[in-house]
């Protein structure tokens, strides 16, 4: 009786982590989609030193806007690259990965303190406040996550900085929606997205 059961609830299961998967992979593919190619990034004719604050301020706006994607991608590699050489975080990043994947997809029922059932912002606010004292309290994954953010944020001060912004961003001018606007899903069956005219 408890095989049936158990066969029962599988097929929904991984039915329901497929289409999970599904959605991640088209959602990365339409923002990464929106990379700008690594020609525009390493041309080296495009980098001169700032005259001012000033222009390296109005630099680092301009193409943090038109190279968001390349930016994002570059500081995963590098936080990636920091985790892997610090094996004991690789550890503590896998297993609090892993218990927000078993608390939000492969548990069923809903989770429970004690008689009283948790909302889902509830289970959220938990997960979050106990994998940041995991984090940052128990472990030195902490630092390594600082250590990578700091080197990447720096790198990408730095790029953004030192190229001279052009003429790529004519096409972007009447199209500023903000700095997050490529997690917008992307148009379905001819339909317009809600971001755009």
């Amino acid at each position: 009786m408890t095989d049936a059961a158990s066969t029962t609830t599988t097929p929904a299961t991984t039915a329901g982590a497929l289409g999970a998967l599904s959605r991640v992979k088209e959602s990365a593919q339409h923002v990464l989609g929106q990379q700008r190619p690594m020609s525009e990034i390493l041309d080296v004719s495009t980098y001169a030193r700032p005259l001012s604050f000033g222009d390296a301020t109005s630099r680092m706006q301009k193409n943090l806007n038109y190279f968001r994607i390349n930016y994002l991608v570059f500081m995963s590699c590098v936080l990636t690259t920091f985790i892997l050489f610090n094996p004991s975080s690789m550890v503590v990043f896998g297993g609090v990965s892993a218990a927000w994947a078993y608390v939000f997809s492969v548990r069923q029922e809903p989770l429970k303190l004690g008689d009283r059932e948790l909302s889902h912002r509830e289970t959220i606010m938990g997960m979050s406040a106990l994998s940041a004292f995991v984090i940052f309290m128990l472990t030195s994954a902490g630092t390594v996550l600082f250590s990578g953010m700091g080197v990447a944020l720096l790198a990408i001060g730095a790029h953004s900085a030192a190229r001279v912004p052009d003429d790529l961003f004519i096409e972007d001018a009447n199209d500023n929606k903000g700095f997050f606007s490529f997690l917008e899903p992307p148009a379905r069956n001819g339909q317009v997205s809600s971001g755009t005219v």
